[in-house]
């Protein structure tokens, strides 16, 4: 896993929203989803299970006025399968994250911009993205340990 594992701890001040975004009807692509449903809620960290909707973030995120937004989601960066990466909304390639219907560099920057919040996009490389497929084991152990940092911060 990737030393920027330190990117995506809930903020000092302020609350930290963790929003898990994939299908869970295609293998590895509910990664994000997994994070965000195992991540434990306090007065600091909020989850929202996006699913295939990440765009309903913005509002969440309107409400709550975090000082900073984690999205969790699946990405074919090239790496092997449970790689993470953190992404940047420049860089970030359309064929990369596929299953949106608003780009999730938008979504961010809109985040960002009206309120303020740190945005970070967490890819985990998925192995196996097909209809119907179960979940890998390394991106399973990807999201575990994730999962267990951040519930340890």
């Amino acid at each position: 896993m990737s030393d920027n594992i330190s990117e995506i701890m809930p903020a000092k001040d302020g609350v930290t929203l963790y929003v898990g975004i994939g299908n869970s009807l295609r293998g590895d692509d509910i990664a994000g989803m997994m994070i965000a449903e195992g991540i434990e809620t306090t007065d600091r960290v909020k989850t929202l299970a996006a699913g295939e909707k990440p765009e309903e973030a913005y509002d969440e995120a309107l409400a709550l006025k975090p000082a900073k937004v984690v999205f969790l989601d699946a990405a074919d960066m090239g790496l092997p399968a449970g790689s993470m990466e953190l992404l940047y909304e420049d860089t970030i390639s359309v064929k990369a994250m596929t299953t949106h219907k608003m780009p999730l560099p938008l979504i961010s920057r809109l985040i960002r911009e009206e309120t303020g919040a740190d945005v970070v996009i967490c890819g985990i490389q998925p192995e196996n993205v097909d209809f119907g497929a179960g979940m890998s084991v390394s991106v399973k152990e990807t999201c575990e340990l994730i999962i267990k940092t951040i519930n340890n911060a």
